[in-house]
């Protein structure tokens, strides 16, 4: 199924009876991806997973936007289908989203799991590929450089850039650049709801650190630490995700 907002079709399931619940992905996913969430919740709750803009069966933005506007855009949504005061579940592009909606929106309880919304200390290399590619952009606007090399700059951004920013298309990589680059960690104060937070201990993509952080700025938050997982901790340890939610809801 979908539905339009603004002519931007956003593509969701939705089964089961009862409290809304709703689900948003990670970057480069899907709906799919939860589908033993919804199997585990669709005899309790009403249980709704969206194809976030972009991915999955979801229609792109036809223009570079930030979370706050990809926000706006799932507010509608939820207003159009009538859910209100959901429990959003969310893995980090997707709970960035929910963390922006909470400023907002009113939710009964969040869960977020590798959430989006920090943005770190870079490491030397990063700042040497930035400007490395900024360089070679630059160089690549004279006529002559671009005749002698037409492949230069795509070959580059090939070879250096992460797998989120490859895959993607160049609405995409365009938001992807802005995502990355945005710091939403103001807004975790405004994140008023009871917030379960459930990380990875060795997640690399958004380090525990993030989690900690999370905790001490929301108002009403808890970190749960699985040991030994990455940034896909709901997944290697599906049982156990489930049961420290079961006991939250």
């Amino acid at each position: 199924m979908k539905v339009f907002i603004d002519k931007l079709g956003i593509s969701y399931t939705v089964e089961g009876e009862g409290t809304p619940v709703i689900i948003f992905h990670g970057w480069g996913c899907n709906k799919e991806m939860f589908q033993f969430l919804i199997d585990e919740y669709k005899h309790k709750y009403k249980v709704y997973a969206f194809d976030l803009p972009g991915f999955g069966r979801s229609n792109e933005p036809k223009a570079f936007s930030n979370s706050e506007a990809h926000s706006d855009i799932m507010i509608s949504v939820c207003k159009e289908l009538g859910i209100v005061k959901p429990i959003g579940i969310g893995h980090s592009h997707g709970g960035r989203i929910l963390i922006k909606m909470a400023t907002k929106f009113k939710f009964e309880k969040l869960i977020l799991t590798g959430s989006a919304g920090v943005v770190n200390k870079r490491r030397l290399s990063y700042y040497i590929k930035i400007y490395t590619y900024k360089f070679l952009k630059r160089m690549y606007s004279i006529s002559l450089i671009k005749k002698l090399f037409p492949n230069m700059l795509h070959k580059y951004r090939k070879k250096a850039g992460s797998d989120d920013y490859k895959n993607a298309s160049n609405v995409m990589r365009g938001i992807l650049s802005i995502l990355v680059n945005e710091d939403i960690r103001t807004d975790f104060k405004n994140v008023t709801v009871p917030t379960l937070l459930i990380w990875g201990e060795v997640d690399t993509a958004t380090p525990l650190s993030d989690g900690k952080l999370m905790e001490k700025l929301m108002q009403d938050a808890g970190l749960v630490v699985f040991e030994g997982c990455t940034h896909y901790a709901f997944l290697e340890q599906r049982n156990r995700f489930i049961t420290v939610l079961n006991a939250f809801i």
